[in-house]
C-alpha cells in the first residue's frame, strides 16, 4: 500500500492508497479528505483529521483522477498515517515523525494536533 496525500488544483487535500493506471490517470483507493480545525484556542494550534470524501457517493470504492487535476503528491507524517491505518489499514502504529505533533486530549476523534 502506498498511502499518500494529494493536493488537488481545487485546493482539496485528500489521502489514500495511490497508484498510477496504465492510461496515465491516478487511482486512489480508500480515499478520504483531510480536514483542519483551529478549535483549540488555548494553544492556537491546528488540528488535522480525516473525514469521508464525498460520503454521498460510492467514492469509498476508489476514484480516478486525471494527473492534470493534481497539484502535488507527498508522504503523510506518521501521525496522520496512523489515523488512516486505524480506519482503513492494519491498525499498525508508526513512531511519531516529530516531537511537536501530539494526539490531543479528550478522546479518540481522528484529529492530530499540529
Amino acid at each position: 500500500m502506498s498511502v499518500k496525500v494529494l493536493r488537488l488544483i481545487s485546493g482539496e487535500e485528500i489521502m489514500g492508497d495511490v497508484s498510477e493506471k496504465e492510461d496515465g490517470t491516478i487511482y486512489i483507493k480508500d480515499v478520504c479528505q483531510i480536514a483542519t480545525s483551529y478549535a483549540d484556542t488555548t494553544t492556537a494550534t491546528a488540528r488535522v483529521g480525516l473525514a469521508p470524501f464525498m460520503p454521498y457517493t460510492k467514492s469509498s470504492d476508489g476514484i480516478t483522477v486525471a494527473k492534470s487535476y493534481v497539484g502535488f503528491i507527498v508522504d503523510p507524517v506518521n501521525e496522520l498515517t496512523n489515523e488512516y491505518n486505524k480506519i482503513f489499514g492494519s491498525g499498525l502504529v508508526l513512531p511519531p515523525s516529530t516531537p511537536t505533533l501530539k494526539t490531543p486530549k479528550g478522546g479518540n476523534h481522528g484529529f492530530v494536533k499540529v
